[in-house]
């Protein structure tokens, strides 16, 4: 079957590439030794690959804008989007809500447990604080309320100067209490502004990136291995090198694109169910492990690689049976 003229493969693995980093950096959730080299290495690498994520995001919004009709954009949205967030949050919601009060959840509201129930439920769902990655469904919901100030931009090329100052915006605010919806919105604002300039100059920034792909390459490399140690500015840095990761991984699956291994590309297509339910997947198997089994997760490469693999495959494995049962409508009910 011909692929359709708006397909990019090498945007498509980029998403299969982004998930690795998304679920990478979430089964170091709960780890207490973040002092060893193995929790700096992998934090490092795989930490706030929600980036990647969301510069995605804003290259496929800039390369699919031709006959952007907004209702029907946030209809697909709705749909596609929140719909699944809604479901999917539902079994952690019950737990939330009629199994006491979370101390993580007394911290971040010290009234939460005097909350009616209407006000828990409402406030859950607008900061994703329930579980861990959904925050994002809210956070990413701004854009699409934001879409066409965000294509005033794209139908306007010289405004991509404004990308200087959301950058420095971004380094000035960095990510932190995630809960904190507007203030993330405000830090990733220049990752989706990024990810719409590179889709707009997609032809001139791969041909600038055939020519300096030696330097692209050795000064992403520098800044991970810099990234490494838990130097001044830490979270900056850690900006830094996502959005350097982005351009790099740009160019690298284009230039390689016939030499991806096929997994990427499954990846990519079940990667946004992957993203709704994975972190259920890491609870779930830390608890079957340490509470049913009695094994000591050890706080090292190796367990962090099986735990990687175990939920890869068992999310995996649960998208491919809930594809079987509903078909088409399983994208309602998980986003894929």
């Amino acid at each position: 079957m011909a692929q359709s003229k708006t397909y990019l493969n090498y945007i498509h693995n980029f998403r299969g590439v982004a998930i690795i980093f998304v679920v990478g950096g979430h089964i170091l959730y709960g780890w207490h030794d973040k002092s060893s080299i193995g929790y700096q290495i992998i934090n490092s690498v795989f930490q706030n690959g929600t980036v990647l994520f969301i510069f995605i995001a804003g290259y496929l919004f800039q390369h699919l804008s031709r006959g952007f009709e907004y209702k029907s954009y946030l209809e697909k949205k709705v749909t596609n989007v929140l719909l699944p967030y809604l479901i999917v949050s539902l079994p952690i919601l019950l737990v939330r809500l009629y199994s006491g009060a979370p101390d993580y959840l007394v911290e971040l509201e010290p009234d939460y447990a005097h909350w009616s129930v209407v006000h828990r439920c409402f406030w859950l769902l607008i900061t994703g604080a329930h579980l861990l990655p959904l925050w994002f469904v809210p956070m990413i919901t701004l854009f699409y309320l934001c879409a066409p100030l965000l294509l005033a931009i794209d139908r306007r090329p010289r405004y991509y100067w404004v990308l200087i100052l959301l950058v420095i915006v971004s380094l000035l605010v960095p990510r932190k209490e995630l809960e904190n919806i507007p203030r993330m919105f405000i830090h990733f604002l220049s990752v989706y502004v990024f990810g719409m300039f590179c889709s707009h100059y997609k032809n001139e920034l791969l041909e600038f990136s055939k020519r300096w792909w030696q330097l692209l390459t050795a000064l992403t490399v520098v800044v991970v291995i810099v990234s490494l140690f838990k130097i001044p500015l830490y979270d900056q840095m850690m900006y830094v090198q996502k959005m350097l990761l982005c351009w790099f991984f740009i160019y690298w699956l284009w230039r390689w694109d016939a030499h991806v291994p096929k997994i990427t590309g499954f990846l990519a297509e079940i990667s946004f169910g992957i993203f709704f339910v994975h972190f259920y997947f890491v609870i779930g198997l830390r608890y079957l492990t340490e509470r049913v089994l009695h094994i000591e997760i050890r706080e090292i490469v190796l367990y962090w690689s099986i735990q990687f693999i175990g939920v890869m495959v068992t999310t995996s494995v649960f998208i491919w049976v809930m594809q079987k049962i509903f078909g088409k409508r399983s994208r309602m009910l998980i986003g894929c």
